[in-house]
């Protein structure tokens, strides 16, 4: 009974120890084999083509009317008759107010028949001179008489127009703070007279970008969440001394569904740089490091890593200035994973 509880205690022994040899030898046979190897990353792609592109400067703009007068009182009198509305719109040509001319009216009346007599003397006189009736004195005499009548009447004919003001040109008029029968001093404002059938926009920019804008160029005009197109029509041929920025003054015609009050804000986008092969990559694809940008390009079946030179960007998208060629595809999705000499699956190509 005594051996056999021997050999019991034994084969219990022996036990663990053959299931360590065991696990030791699998363990051994497994480090010892082949690695495992790894498996390519899937990943999606954008091939490279030229395209045109430009950059893009965004400035402020002022909107200022086309033509806008104040209009004031050329002479001092009452104001006998206001024609205009505030507000309205008006022709050019149609009255505005009348100032009194009465008295310039019955004057020249009276130099008219004035100078009727003076006229009638002089060819008289003049019939008289060959058979000796009357002397070349009387017939000067009465010229220059006759003449300074003329000039009387002149002035006070312009008087009287000057009382009947008129609209220069065609817009829209502004307020007026008097009424029939006010006194008007000489140089008094009446009211304001706009055109707004075109807005100048006025603005500046940097001087390198001179070369991008020409005389009857067009730029992009966002206004009140519309775009719009306006005309150059004037360059400043001088640079601001202080800013190095350059004036512009363009022309824009009034849109058809809304008017575009003066004063409202405005942002002029102008293409400058225009690259008729430009290589752009879409933005997920830069791969930002400590002192490079880098994309990863597609190679035989392989992660390519590239440092490149970015260029301008825009919403989606950036102009690469070097490090990649036209026709490279550039990996744009698992950038997270990727690394350089990787194998690659591209399961889409854009």
């Amino acid at each position: 009974m005594l051996s056999h509880l021997k050999l019991m205690q034994t084969k219990l022994i022996a036990t663990p120890i053959l299931l360590v040899l065991l696990v030791a030898c699998s363990e051994k046979t497994t480090q010892e084999g082949p690695p495992a190897a790894k498996p390519n990353l899937s990943a999606e792609a954008f091939k490279v083509v030229p395209v045109p592109f430009s950059d893009q400067v965004t400035t402020t703009a002022d909107l200022l009317p086309n033509e806008q007068v104040s209009l004031m009182a050329p002479i001092s009198g009452q104001v006998l008759d206001i024609y205009f509305k505030e507000g309205e719109k008006v022709k050019k040509g149609d009255k505005i107010i009348h100032i009194y001319d009465r008295n310039w009216q019955a004057e020249i009346i009276g130099l008219k028949a004035q100078l009727e007599s003076k006229q009638k003397d002089l060819e008289r006189k003049k019939a008289l001179l060959n058979v000796g009736g009357s002397t070349q004195e009387e017939i000067d005499q009465l010229y220059a008489a006759a003449e300074t009548l003329k000039a009387n009447i002149q002035q006070l004919q312009l008087n009287v127009e000057l009382a009947n003001v008129k609209a220069p040109f065609s817009g829209v008029l502004g307020m007026r703070n008097f009424s029939e029968g006010a006194f008007l001093k000489e140089g008094e404002e009446i009211t304001t007279l706009t055109e707004l059938k075109q807005l100048k926009v006025d603005f500046s920019l940097p001087q390198e970008y001179l070369s991008s804008i020409k005389i009857k160029s067009s730029v992009r005009l966002l206004i009140e969440k519309d775009t719009l197109s306006a005309t150059i029509y004037a360059i400043n041929p001088l640079i601001n001394s202080e800013s190095r920025t350059i004036n512009v003054r363009a022309l824009l015609k009034q849109p058809s569904h809304k008017t575009i009050i003066p004063g409202s804000f405005a942002e002029v986008l102008i293409s400058t740089n225009y690259i008729d092969d430009a290589l752009l990559v879409p933005t997920q694809a830069i791969v930002p490091e400590i002192n490079d940008q880098t994309v990863y390009l597609y190679k035989n079946g392989k992660a390519v890593r590239k440092t490149i030179q970015l260029g301008v960007r825009t919403a989606d998208m950036v102009h690469i200035k070097s490090g990649i060629t036209a026709g490279d595809t550039i990996i744009t999705s698992g950038l997270l994973q990727v690394k350089d000499g990787m194998g690659i699956d591209l399961q889409l190509v854009k």
